[in-house]
């Protein structure tokens, strides 16, 4: 429990200057006054006390150019293309996961957001459109990518953290690679109240949230809480449902509605999103009227509860037939897997998902799954 006294006292005895110390001790008791579920931060110093954190390891990675404390690699994604993955080394993941673990799992995204927060699923997302007659589907293109640092600098500011602090917790989750090509967009520097921000955003190349840090899905989800709370009022006007998963963006509505008014309400979410800097993807952009297919998130929504799809069904079932049938090894060496652990992982990982939505099924396949012999 937090005790100015001890605070004072323990300062005192560490040899610190008096009025320093009881500056502090009454800046961490206005700060906890206001944010009693935050850990108050007042200096970057401060900050490596909490996290156990060299000062002067702190202050390179926020003074540096940073592309050298990530390691990237690319996977391919399945609308083809390949994803950047920026993996932090080791003591930026530590000091990434320390703000998440207490700084950024205390802030609450938007009700609408269905992603990177407890007790949020794919399931309950799909759930909240289901018997939909009409559904409207987006995508936010380069998501992560997109949040810029100054977005990021604005969740710490309305934490309630001072302008610098907040500006060295969004630098400390945010990366800025000279081989990005955002730079050549001027659109990436058109920020209206860029004069007003700290001094170095406005001498460095501003960094964005990288897909890859621990600390980037939930500081993307306190980013969109604003655009969120548009985007539902937009929903509530039209009398429509409206979450978002990451980056999937979903309307529907069980009543009656036309194509003219969902083309409407893309129309209005494509401003919205743009003010801050996101883009739709126009080719994953749908608007489904009744009689078409209901799938959100890959989920069947056409019914009380969301469902599996048949093809999912099917390619488990054929999985599961061809390794029972020929065993383990010669499957996965048939479908390209490098040992047959990665098939056994991949299979229960699709069984564990199947379980998320239909208990009685994946049962089923586990019990299968567990009939095969496996060389594990």
């Amino acid at each position: 429990m937090w005790s100015p006294q001890r605070y004072i006292e323990h300062g005192l005895t560490e040899g610190y200057d008096a009025e320093l110390v009881r500056s502090a001790a009454g800046q961490i008791d206005d700060f906890l006054e206001k944010h009693p579920d935050l850990p108050p931060i007042l200096t970057l110093g401060h900050l490596g006390k909490r996290t156990s954190l060299p000062y002067a390891r702190l202050r390179k990675l926020v003074s540096g150019l940073r592309s050298n404390d990530y390691s990237y690699f690319r996977i391919r994604k399945r609308s083809g293309g390949h994803r950047q993955i920026s993996v932090p080394e080791a003591d930026l993941m530590w000091l990434q996961r320390w703000v998440s673990a207490h700084i950024l799992s205390k802030l609450k995204p938007h009700r609408a957001s269905y992603a990177f927060a407890p007790k949020a699923s794919i399931v309950s997302c799909a759930k909240a459109h289901c018997e939909a007659r009409w559904l409207i589907k987006l995508d936010i293109s380069g998501f992560f990518g997109s949040v810029s640092e100054i977005q990021v600098y604005r969740v710490f500011l309305a934490a309630g953290y001072a302008p610098m602090v907040a500006f060295q917790l969004a630098r400390l989750t945010t990366h800025a690679p000279y081989f990005s090509m955002r730079y050549k967009r001027p659109e990436w520097r058109a920020v209206p109240d860029r004069a007003r921000l700290p001094y170095l955003f406005r001498t460095r190349l501003l960094g964005f949230l990288p897909q890859g840090a621990p600390s980037s899905p939930m500081l993307s989800n306190l980013v969109m809480r604003q655009i969120d709370a548009k985007l539902h009022a937009i929903a509530l006007s039209a009398g429509l449902t409206y979450t978002r998963y990451s980056d999937d963006i979903t309307f529907s509505t069980r009543g009656g509605f036309d194509r003219e008014r969902a083309r409407a309400v893309v129309s209005k979410t494509r401003r919205i999103l743009a003010k801050e800097g996101f883009t739709l993807n126009s080719k994953k952009t749908r608007i489904v009227p009744p009689g078409g297919r209901k799938l959100v998130l890959g989920l069947l929504v056409d019914g009380s509860e969301p469902n599996l799809t048949r093809a999912f069904k099917d390619s488990l079932r054929q999985h599961l037939h061809y390794v029972c049938t020929f065993g383990p090894d010669a499957h996965a060496k048939r479908r390209g897997f490098d040992t047959v652990s990665s098939l056994y992982r991949h299979l229960l990982g699709l069984i564990n998902y199947a379980k998320s939505v239909d208990e009685d099924y994946a049962l089923r396949a586990r019990t299968k799954l567990n009939s095969v012999q496996w060389s594990l």
